[in-house]
């Protein structure tokens, strides 16, 4: 395939034109803010993605509500109502405090106060409820209703749920991300190739097979995106893979950090709140230090590749994944082996669940999620973090920088290790 090279004169161009997309959408963010900021208390309708009930020192009871707005901006609302029902999914109409609001916070997320909150009617379309009550009654645990809940239909799981996740080390792999559609698009790919052969040798031989399955790849993960609503981060996987499919068929090489650069370029352009988010970051990392492999070691066998690059993915995010989130167990040390499993586990879960046997697995899931785990808390001191990121933005030229960033994350590792070994025995 052709490197992708622009000229100056090219790259300036893209640049301008995503920089005043960029400012186009944050001058009509900007409007909206300016219509919530019109009162003190705006009345508007809201969808809730998460909520989770919280108490004061003192024992007071108040409820955190994750919120989205109809232009997808999400904030997180304080209801000190009591006895709430549970409205994960639902949209309300309430009034939203915002003495104070900046432009800043609402382009983050932060936390505003909510009152007189109202319930609207279930706008869910009887298909959806009829799909998902089909995967749910496959399963009689509450752990295995919402973890494949999340796993096919993006829902929030339990926080107790949700720490177990965390302490396997495989939170990527429940929450619905480019990682499921991948997988998705190779099994579309898998069905419909000797389908589509058939009629391409008698009618069409003419057409590209790739390009063809590529487009109605496409067109059906974009059916499932509309399915879920437009999840924020499925959406911008959606993207990535849209730009990736364009460059190949360009014959521009897709595992080229010009093409991640392009592809972060084309994502804040369009949606300038991806700025604060950090699961974007975790994402757009994630995929760097994939390409960065690739980079190096694409000459070895296509095992080798997929064996190495999860333990290599594993050990050069963990700097990054420790300055948001220190927790660390032992128990993590699992997450690349879980994840390699992964590729074979999640299509084979739709086929079962299609077979209406779904709940197959459930006892040997139920054991992994229940497995307790002693935990320590390391966060990445500033310092560290951003040596170690000009050192992995230089690892793209010299490979003597790719030794100090592999050098730099085992030593962070090791210290991890030492910790844990310390507070748990010492």
């Amino acid at each position: 395939m052709e490197k992708l090279e622009l000229d100056k004169k090219h790259f300036f161009i893209i640049a301008l034109v995503l920089i005043l997309i960029f400012f186009v959408n944050l001058f009509l963010y900007y409007q909206n803010f300016k219509e919530l900021k019109s009162s003190k208390y705006y009345q508007t309708t809201l969808k809730v993605i998460s909520q989770y009930p919280k108490r004061t020192k003192k024992g007071k009871e108040y409820q955190i509500l994750r919120l989205k707005m109809k232009n997808g901006i999400c904030f997180f609302g304080l209801a000190w109502q009591k006895n709430m029902p549970n409205l994960q999914n639902k949209f309300i109409k309430c009034k939203i405090s915002t003495k104070k609001l900046t432009f800043y916070r609402y382009l983050k997320g932060g936390f505003l106060p909510i009152y007189h909150i109202g319930i609207l009617p279930d706008e869910n379309n009887n298909i959806k409820k009829k799909i998902q009550y089909f995967i749910s009654s496959q399963h009689k645990n509450k752990i295995t209703k919402e973890l494949f809940a999340a796993l096919f239909f993006a829902k929030k799981i339990d926080k107790d749920i949700r720490k177990q996740v965390s302490l396997l080390g495989i939170s990527h792999l429940v929450a619905i991300s480019g990682f499921h559609l991948g997988v998705l698009s190779f099994l579309i790919f898998l069905i419909l190739t000797p389908v589509y052969k058939i009629f391409q040798d008698k009618f069409f031989p003419y057409r590209s097979r790739m390009l063809d399955l590529m487009i109605l790849s496409l067109a059906l993960l974009f059916l499932y995106l509309y399915f879920l609503n437009f999840i924020p981060s499925l959406l911008r996987a959606y993207v990535m893979m849209v730009v990736g499919y364009f460059f190949y068929i360009r014959y521009i090489n897709i595992f080229s950090f010009q093409t991640i650069l392009l592809t972060v370029l084309i994502l804040l352009a369009f949606f300038p709140e991806l700025i604060f988010n950090i699961a974007f970051w975790f994402s757009i990392s994630g995929v760097f230090y994939i390409f960065l492999f690739l980079h190096y070691y694409q000459y070895l066998k296509s095992w080798q590749i997929f064996i190495m690059i999860n333990f290599w993915v594993y050990l050069l995010m963990q700097p990054i994944v420790h300055f948001v989130f220190p927790v660390f167990a032992l128990s993590q040390l699992l997450s690349p082996f879980l994840s390699m499993l992964f590729t074979v586990f999640y299509p084979l879960e739709l086929i079962l669940h299609l077979l209406k046997i779904g709940d197959i697995l459930d006892t040997p899931i139920l054991m992994l999620l229940e497995f307790k785990a002693h935990i320590i808390n390391l966060r990445t001191p500033f310092w560290f973090l951003s040596v170690y990121i000009v050192t992995s933005l230089l690892s793209i030229y010299k490979k003597i920088f790719l030794y100090l960033l592999f050098m730099q994350a085992t030593i962070f590792f090791i210290v991890l290790l030492f910790l844990f070994y310390s507070n748990t025995f010492g």
